[in-house]
């Protein structure tokens, strides 16, 4: 039976192969200079808490990294042996970055997605359930277009990717690889009122516009 660790060390070296796969991975990895979880936070199943740049010629995209690294107490927990943590990664794809990633709204945008998965544990059951979710976001360094009356952007999760597999199989189960898509504020708008219909309705339109997973400021509104 494999350790903690073997499982740890197979799963980050499938990631890294899948992420290689799509483009070139800069060698600096992102990660909190405090790790959030020891300041409140949520905590990530490894506790290592990471963000990935991989560059292609006409895109950049950021990944969370660790979200489906093994649980660190697997070894000793039955209840954690046959996960790979949250059983997701989470990963925006933004428009052409020359430079660092830090402090761009696409990394922002990525952040709160990966903490917000963290904080409520299993929304791949959700994602099973309703392919696709919606949700909103404090403090991401949007145009004010894009910002509703309380304050927030909308972001849809799940959108396919017609070049990145949905699924990656890890050591100890297959994980989804989980697109964040900033929504428009009149897409945003048009899913509240309308909910799992307007949901499914604005994924249908944003796959048919093309780029589906792409998250832009100048993308013309589906709605």
């Amino acid at each position: 039976m494999k350790t903690y660790q073997e499982h740890f060390e197979e799963s980050c070296a499938l990631r890294d192969s899948y992420w290689q796969a799509a483009g070139a991975v800069d060698a600096d990895v992102m990660a909190p200079v405090i790790n959030p979880a020891f300041m409140g936070g949520p905590a990530w199943p490894s506790l290592r808490q990471a963000y990935l740049t991989i560059r292609r010629p006409e895109t950049t995209i950021m990944a969370s990294d660790g979200l489906s690294d093994p649980y660190e107490d697997m070894d000793s927990n039955p209840d954690n042996a046959e996960y790979n943590g949250f059983g997701l990664e989470v990963y925006v794809v933004a428009e052409k970055v020359t430079g660092s990633i830090q402090g761009t709204w696409e990394l922002q945008l990525l952040m709160q997605a990966a903490e917000i998965l963290a904080r409520q544990g299993n929304v791949v059951s959700l994602l099973d359930e309703l392919t696709y979710i919606t949700t909103e976001f404090y403090n991401v360094d949007v145009p004010k277009e894009f910002v509703n009356s309380e304050g927030r952007i909308g972001a849809i999760f799940g959108l396919p990717d017609e070049q990145l597999p949905g699924m990656l199989e890890l050591s100890l189960e297959p994980v989804k690889m989980v697109n964040v898509k900033l929504l428009t504020l009149a897409e945003l708008n048009y899913i509240v009122e309308h909910g799992e219909a307007g949901r499914m309705k604005v994924a249908e339109l944003l796959i048919q516009q093309g780029n589906a997973t792409l998250s832009s400021l100048s993308r013309p509104s589906v709605i």
